[in-house]
């Protein structure tokens, strides 16, 4: 990257500063460059534009910066947010309309955010899901009665029935 086209990007940002009436700070400002720039051109560049650091694998409002090849591990974190979200429920009672308003109010809520800026890949999507139904049925198993109570039951509604048609 040439000394000019530095110097053009600077001269973008700071006709965004006096068109917008907002500063950038330059302090909290991090570049990502590609993988083929060589370490000098990053040198000479963040030189010239006055930003201090580059992004390597940070997030950004809660989303990471570079996603890469594997969508699964860059989202692995909403996994592993609705995951602790839901961990924290299992230790409450709670009934099935609990449930549903906390599915329906966190659980689903979290990666909309991601969804709107990203597309996530079916596997992902598989995946939150997954964990959101073992967590609404796990609790409905729990709740069957016990089936030899219920097969006698049925046992003695057919005797009854049998007994009726003599």
């Amino acid at each position: 990257m040439r000394k000019d086209e530095a110097i053009e990007v600077r001269n973008i940002l700071s006709n965004y500063e006096k068109c917008s009436g907002q500063t950038i700070n330059k302090d909290k400002s991090v570049i990502l460059f590609s993988a083929n720039v060589t370490n000098d051109v990053k040198g000479s560049f963040l030189h010239h534009i006055g930003i201090t650091s580059e992004v390597y694998n940070e997030k950004c409002f809660g989303l990471p910066v570079f996603t890469g090849k594997s969508k699964a591990k860059a989202f692995a974190f909403l996994k592993q947010k609705i995951w602790s979200r839901i961990q924290g429920w299992k230790e409450k009672l709670l009934s099935k309309a609990g449930k549903e308003i906390l599915i329906k109010a966190i659980a689903q809520a979290i990666p909309v955010y991601a969804m709107s800026c990203f597309y996530l890949t079916k596997s992902v999507c598989d995946e939150l899901t997954t964990m959101v139904l073992r967590y609404w049925w796990a609790q409905q198993e729990k709740d069957r009665k016990n089936p030899l109570v219920g097969k006698r039951k049925n046992d003695e509604a057919k005797e009854q029935r049998w007994f009726r048609l003599l």
